[in-house]
């Protein structure tokens, strides 16, 4: 048999977890069922009295929670508002925003590799760059998420915040720049302060003084589902670990083996690693240049230790449900399945969590010098 093997050259600052194959743009043809979907984010919009959607651009999800929280504040200044992921909608609707009254659009676009858009923004970033629109009524702010070491510093941001005002837009409130080198958050957190003010003045409305909660998914436990039913680190599709099938992308990665796995540096805080990745059966074809994706795999002893401080069975089959009903994520990662796979699959257990999560969680801490 004739194994299919790239090489790959890792700067790793930590080993973890399992290394999976991800190059979308040479994959042998593979016919898929034709779908259907509804496009317009306008018509949405108008049925469900949204004046207010917030595109992202996210390849780590940092960006969507964003977008997120702003669509949730937006019913403290009594409007409404939507998150939207722009790969899901026609963006040249965007000419049509001055339909909805009081409309906003709010752009949280992260910049990815050396100057590129997100996988979900890459359709929106070409047909800009050709796009002969009239946006004169579109009213829109951008904040853009980057790393100022890198050379191309929120070069997806800026370059839209650009485009628009060049296509008519008006811009209400200056670009924001978040920079994941220092504290993203804290960019983020100050930018917003900012920015809802400017909407007030601008939209002639009043902070209602209602706070707004991230708490959005309500939990259900299962008792009697059948576990083949339950997903165990999958991204997509239900057992689809267990039996591999193309087309692979990011939501139904090929498990490459690694063949080889060679030390390549002496000494450094930093390795320098030779990793060979088997892709027979796979149908990709590899050039110089494609992706791979390391999925990390959280330590078992930490999962473990977090079920015993929450006394919790971690065996036990669980879901997380949106409770809007609106939104086009029904749970915020693959469910039902159970806290010992979510802890050790989807979730980050290493990280300091955010400032608004912090805040979220203290209210539940007792005694009050706790919640302090």
């Amino acid at each position: 048999m004739v194994h299919q093997v790239f090489v790959l050259s890792l700067f790793l600052d930590v080993a973890m977890g399992c290394v999976f194959s991800l190059p979308e743009d040479r994959l042998v043809t593979v016919d898929r069922a034709p779908t259907t979907r509804d496009t317009s984010f306008i018509d949405k919009m108008k049925k469900t009295g949204k004046n207010i959607v917030v595109f992202y651009g996210s390849q780590t999800g940092t960006a969507e929670e964003f977008s997120n929280r702003l669509a949730k504040d937006a019913h403290r200044y009594g409007m409404k508002g939507m998150a939207a992921d722009p790969e899901e909608y026609d963006l040249s609707e965007l000419s049509r925003m001055g339909e909805i009254d009081n409309s906003l659009a709010i752009f949280c676009l992260a910049t990815y590799g050396e100057g590129d858009p997100t996988d979900n923004a890459q359709d929106f970033y070409d047909w800009l760059q050709e796009a002969d629109a009239d946006f004169s009524g579109l009213k829109y702010t951008v904040f853009a998420l980057g790393n100022k070491t890198y050379e191309h510093y929120n070069a997806m941001g800026k370059y839209v915040d650009k485009r628009l005002e060049e296509l008519g837009a008006q811009r209400i409130f200056d670009l924001g720049m978040g920079d994941d080198d220092g504290n993203l958050e804290e960019d983020f957190v100050s930018w917003r302060e900012q920015f809802w003010p400017a909407v007030c003045e601008h939209f002639g409305v009043e902070a209602t003084g209602e706070e707004s909660s991230i708490r959005q998914y309500e939990l259900k436990v299962h008792t009697d589902l059948n576990m083949n039913k339950v997903y165990t680190g999958e991204l997509g599709r239900l057992k689809s670990f267990e039996n591999q099938k193309p087309p692979f992308d990011s939501k139904n990665p090929f498990l490459a083996p690694v063949t080889v796995n060679r030390k390549l540096n002496k000494g450094g805080e930093r390795h320098l690693m030779h990793l060979e990745l088997d892709i027979t059966g796979s149908k990709i074809r590899y050039e110089s240049g494609d992706h791979v994706a390391v999925y990390p795999i959280n330590d078992t002893a930490m999962v473990n230790k977090i079920g015993e401080l929450l006394a919790v069975d971690l065996d036990t089959v669980i879901s997380l449900n949106n409770l809007d009903e609106e939104s086009n994520k029904k749970h915020p990662f693959p469910c039902p399945t159970t806290y010992r796979t979510a802890l050790t699959h989807y979730l980050d257990i290493t990280n300091s969590p955010r400032t608004n999560v912090l805040y979220e969680l203290a209210q539940y801490a007792t005694p009050n010098i706790t919640k302090e």
